[in-house]
């Protein structure tokens, strides 16, 4: 309820009553009985403020938002309708945001595409696939051998991601916000068993991003294909080393069971998603809108990362279980310290080329330097030390 009380004139009361989408809004009102044509006048501008401002600002919402993922795909998809419920519920079901998977739109244009020209309002989507369009949009998803997921997010919500990433995507009408992690992914499963950088000519992956580019190097060929087609070109042997995402993921479309190895991760150390989301749309929300949103893409965001890393650890259980024999590996330090230099060699390229990458760059280097320090100290410590205890 809204209620202005005019508290010098003691007066006659008057209270105007209006309604609107269901929700009865009061104006009362003291006069004198003889400022009539005033009390008519005051009536008029006190409703017409409440209408333009109050009531227009809380006026139901619909959103559509378009998933680069089907809506089975959990537990990425998860994120999406976690944030429309949350953003449902804090605004009395006034903010409504109806979600479209892969199967829905089965757009052949971007999800930026989409949001950019305002057929979309939202999108859940993963900023490396754009790299093409712009080759800044890598640091916002992870870059091999680079952050972890803890490490991202601080240099994104406590460094100078958020303002990199603001800059980045600004260019497109489009302001973008972190969607997610599933955490470090895996570096794959195959049947060969992986020894040093040369064991990488000739091998053919199915991975994508600024990763290829370093296995390239190293001779590696890089095949994208269809997801329904891995696991027949695994078995017929076009396809050596399947790039999976995490155990959570890899269980349900069965790579455990056709490869003998799991090699843990290298080139995706985080798995950032990203929420993207038209300006224009953006800007005709209400200022409490804009902070209802941004609060639920937050907390969706880190929801996303304990759910999968708790069903990771499920799905890593099941698989030994069922599958005892998998190896368990992780690439030699050779094989790192080639990839490091490979990295090193090509990101200074790029640097040379593209003023705003060197600045990011440079940017994320130095965080990266300060925090892997408590990164080592943290957990890894903890974790070594009980190791050698026990």
């Amino acid at each position: 309820m809204y209620k202005k009380t005019i508290s010098h004139l003691t007066f006659e009361e008057l209270t105007i009553k209006f309604k609107r989408n269901k929700t009865n809004y009061y104006v009362q009102l003291n006069f004198n009985k003889k400022d009539l044509l005033m009390k008519k006048f005051c009536a008029f501008l006190l409703t017409s403020i409440l209408l333009s401002s109050s009531a227009f600002a809380n006026k139901n919402i619909e959103w559509n938002l378009a998933m680069d993922w089907k809506t089975t795909d959990t537990p990425m998809a998860s994120t999406s309708f976690r944030v429309a419920q949350l953003v449902k519920e804090m605004t009395n079901e006034r903010f409504i945001i109806k979600i479209n998977g892969r199967e829905k739109h089965n757009s052949k244009v971007s999800i930026l595409k989409l949001i950019q020209d305002e057929r979309y309002q939202i999108g859940h989507t993963n900023s490396s696939q754009y790299k093409d369009l712009d080759l800044n949009m890598i640091w916002f998803t992870s870059t091999p051998l680079g952050m972890t997921t803890k490490e991202q997010n601080a240099w994104l919500y406590q460094g100078n991601g958020q303002k990199y990433m603001t800059k980045v995507f600004s260019k497109f009408g489009i302001l973008s916000f972190p969607g997610g992690d599933l955490g470090t992914l895996n570096g794959g499963w195959s049947n060969k068993n992986i020894q040093n950088i040369q064991d990488f000519k000739n091998l053919t992956l199915n991975t994508y991003g600024i990763e290829s580019e370093l296995l390239m190097m190293h001779g590696a060929t890089i095949k994208q294909i269809p997801l329904s087609q891995i696991q027949d070109k695994f078995e017929k042997g076009e396809l050596d080393l399947i790039h999976g995402i995490s155990p959570s993921i890899d269980r349900k479309m069965g790579y455990h069971k056709i490869a003998s190895y799991f090699y843990t991760g290298w080139d995706r150390p985080a798995s950032q998603m990203q929420f993207i989301v038209n300006q224009n749309s953006f800007e005709k929300l209400s200022k409490n809108y804009q902070n209802i949103l941004k609060i639920a893409m937050k907390i969706a965001s880190f929801e996303l990362y304990y759910e999968n890393y708790y069903a990771n650890s499920e799905a890593l259980r099941k698989i030994l279980l069922e599958y005892p024999n998998i190896k368990i590996k992780s690439f030699s330090q050779e094989i790192i310290s080639e990839l490091k230099k490979t990295k090193k060699l090509i990101f200074t390229q790029y640097s040379k080329e593209n003023l705003l990458f060197k600045e990011i760059y440079d940017d994320q280097t130095k965080f990266l330097e300060n925090i892997r320090k408590w990164s080592k100290l943290e957990e890894n410590s903890y974790l070594n030390s009980v190791g050698q205890i026990e």
